[in-house]
């Protein structure tokens, strides 16, 4: 009977899981309205990557970096640097100044030729295109004669000597921009010749587009 009574006594006292409450799950999920705001914050770019990319001005050609100025300096540059080894060439090869190089220079395709074609090459006045071909006279290079089809026309022919001296020169000009070009692939170079004769274009002709 005392055994009876104990566990009847003992089924009526709860156990210690029994008086308590279950755990609250819920206090490790966070509030929805703060995961909302977590989830917005994630998806949100950025903002101090995109403040560093609009603010770093683009310095790339396709967005205007290279300017006019930059542009001018490099094809002065070019040029002086080309003038420069022509003329050292000129004198050097030929014993001419690079004027009377750039006045001769039509001679070497074309057997006689006018003054005033010879000088408007030469971009210099027909006066000045004269005298400089007297000079060249003196020295055996050219020889002028009249024009049998009209003879108030003077035709200008380089003398043997003269075609010697400047085939020379363009041989020496040509093998030497032959190995300058040598640093640039064939895609590069095509693209060059196009850009080149674009800028000419544009220096010629500032309207052209």
């Amino acid at each position: 009977m005392s055994d009876r009574r104990n566990n009847l006594h003992d089924a009526d006292q709860p156990t210690a899981n029994q008086g308590r409450k279950p755990p609250n799950r819920g206090r490790k999920t966070a509030d929805p309205d703060r995961r909302a705001a977590d989830h917005a914050r994630s998806a949100a770019p950025d903002q101090s990557a995109a403040h560093d990319q609009t603010s770093a001005p683009d310095q790339s050609p396709a967005h205007g970096g290279i300017g006019a100025e930059e542009i001018s300096q490099a094809a002065d540059a070019l040029f002086f640097a080309m003038r420069r080894a022509r003329t050292t060439s000129a004198e050097h090869y030929g014993g001419l100044s690079l004027p009377q190089v750039a006045l001769l220079e039509p001679l070497a395709t074309e057997p006689a030729l006018p003054v005033g074609r010879l000088a408007s090459s030469a971009d210099v006045s027909v006066p000045t295109a004269t005298r400089m071909l007297q000079q060249l006279e003196t020295k055996g290079i050219v020889v002028r004669r009249r024009s049998p089809e009209d003879e108030r026309r003077v035709l200008v022919s380089l003398t043997d000597d003269g075609a010697e001296r400047l085939a020379v020169l363009r041989g020496h000009l040509r093998e030497r921009q032959a190995r300058a070009y040598e640093a640039f692939t064939p895609a590069e170079r095509a693209l060059l010749v196009t850009l080149l004769h674009r800028l000419t274009d544009l220096v010629a002709d500032p309207g052209a587009s």
